[in-house]
């Protein structure tokens, strides 16, 4: 939603290049990390925990579509592959939209598009804390460190 005037302009100036749009119906990436990831609480980071009586539905296909761009939506990782290579005979931008809120995120009823393929963000967790889920995710984090350390 930030880059409307330089895809309208890449569109009229015949610039290809291919953006990659992960739609994770709101902030998923930091409430990843603030939440589920560090055993913190929820700061309204995804659309389904705000308290709003109208939550956001972006067709950013159609969106990135209305301003000239070739515009689809991967269903999975294998399709969002075959369309990142047919971008590269195209002369004008393509975006490919993809949802990538993961079962993890309780409440949200989605399920994972993108999949879990085993990357692991190394965002430290507090040690010390009087929450049992705060001490229970250390655990998991040194546990993740290990793995990570293993397989590098």
């Amino acid at each position: 939603m930030m880059a409307n005037s330089e895809l309208a302009t890449a569109v009229m100036r015949r610039v290809p290049f291919t953006v990659v749009l992960t739609d994770n119906r709101g902030y998923g990436c930091i409430n990843r990390l603030q939440t589920m990831g560090c055993g913190g609480e929820p700061f309204n980071n995804m659309y389904v925990d705000c308290n709003v009586e109208v939550q956001p539905e972006i067709d950013y296909v159609a969106h990135a579509a209305s301003m000239g761009a070739h515009a689809v939506k991967a269903g999975d990782t294998d399709q969002l592959e075959a369309e990142i290579a047919a971008a590269r005979d195209r002369d004008i931008p393509t975006v490919i939209v993809i949802e990538t809120i993961a079962n993890d995120f309780p409440g949200t009823g989605l399920d994972t598009k993108a999949g879990d393929h085993g990357a692991f963000w190394d965002v430290a967790v507090p040690e010390v804390s009087d929450r049992k889920k705060q001490t229970d995710r250390y655990a998991e984090y040194l546990s993740q460190i290990a793995r990570a350390t293993l397989t590098n």
